[in-house]
């Protein structure tokens, strides 16, 4: 992989994670940019060490990663980016393991507040988002619930709450990253919820 294109990606998923109006799945990672501009920058260095180290899956996965971990460089100046990239990694072989457990939590949850877990009630947040805030649910289980079932939709309710516009919009951004086996995680969804009935 060429250093400038290890660029091309950076430029393409930061305007992705960090601007409201960009979408990198419908513009297809068109960017303006350079080789005259990459070339004079100080931190070229960075995207040739990249190019070297990762295939160009990788390279998406590890900006990713760090742009989701809420860096809004991709991990370009951490010297931790690699290791949230792998961790990123780890969780997401792991994806359907944590989603089950997330969702036991989330149901018993609910049905201790009497609630839905999807839905905001009395212009609350939803037991699902407040899990989430909370750290007792992932991310990826908030992006699963809004891929089986709309989740950011059916609460429409909060749209002028900030830390819902925060949280939908990285919703959002995120959503194409995460790959999901939508029949398995609805058969995972049902079976926990049944465990809990």
């Amino acid at each position: 992989m060429e250093p400038f294109e290890v660029y091309r990606l950076y430029m393409a998923l930061k305007l992705h994670f960090t601007t409201d109006n960009y979408n990198i799945t419908k513009t297809k990672g068109a960017v303006k940019c350079s080789q005259i501009a990459f070339l004079k920058r100080k931190d070229l260095f960075l995207f040739r060490k990249l190019a070297s180290k990762f295939s160009k899956k990788e390279v998406i996965e590890y900006f990713v990663s760090n742009f989701v971990r809420g860096d809004k460089f991709g991990g370009i100046w951490d010297s931790e980016s690699i290791e949230v990239y792998e961790s990123w990694k780890t969780k997401q072989q792991k994806l359907s393991y944590i989603f089950k457990n997330d969702i036991s939590t989330l149901i018993l949850e609910s049905e201790r507040l009497s609630v839905d877990a999807l839905v905001s009630a009395d212009g609350q947040h939803p037991v699902a988002v407040k899990l989430y805030l909370g750290k007792k649910i992932s991310l990826e289980t908030l992006i699963i619930l809004d891929k089986l079932f709309n989740f950011r939709y059916t609460n429409s309710s909060l749209d002028g709450d900030i830390i819902w516009k925060d949280i939908s919009l990285l919703i959002e951004k995120y959503r194409p990253f995460v790959k999901i086996d939508k029949e398995r995680c609805i058969q995972l969804w049902n079976q926990e919820k049944g465990l809990m009935i």
